[in-house]
């Protein structure tokens, strides 16, 4: 998605309504932060899905392992070998979920602070005019 939309594109697209070009240029700001919180939440429910689909195949490979087994001895480890890597897989996904979420709030701060200079800049030119 593109950062900046030219302001002499702008006043020819955007629908006439009694806003001036900060109120544009707020409304646009929304409409980017939407799009951005939209393909975090999709993101998120893709690395999630891929997770949960990993932990269920490790769960039949268990299942599958302890049926095969000919010790009880045998099923204790693997029982315990199970979920000694079911909760590292956890933690994994969980460290994993909150760089996500501090690379992406990282990433809005700076957009945030972009878009506010690019205003405080327009303001002070319309100001001197």
């Amino acid at each position: 998605m593109s950062k900046k939309i030219s302001d002499t594109l702008a006043p020819a697209t955007w629908p006439r309504w009694p806003v001036g070009p900060e109120g544009r240029s707020l409304m646009l700001s929304a409409a980017r932060f939407q799009a951005d919180m939209l393909q975090t939440a999709l993101r998120g429910q893709i690395e999630a899905l891929t997770f949960m689909q990993s932990r269920s195949e490790q769960h039949l490979q268990l299942w599958e392992d302890l049926l095969a087994s000919d010790y009880a001895r045998d099923g204790f480890d693997l029982y315990c070998s199970f979920w000694r890597n079911a909760f590292q897989d956890y933690s994994d996904e969980a460290e994993r979920f909150t760089q996500m979420g501090a690379q992406l709030a990282t990433q809005a701060a700076k957009r945030v602070s972009e878009e506010q200079e690019e205003l405080t800049e327009k303001l002070a030119r319309q100001m001197v005019m």
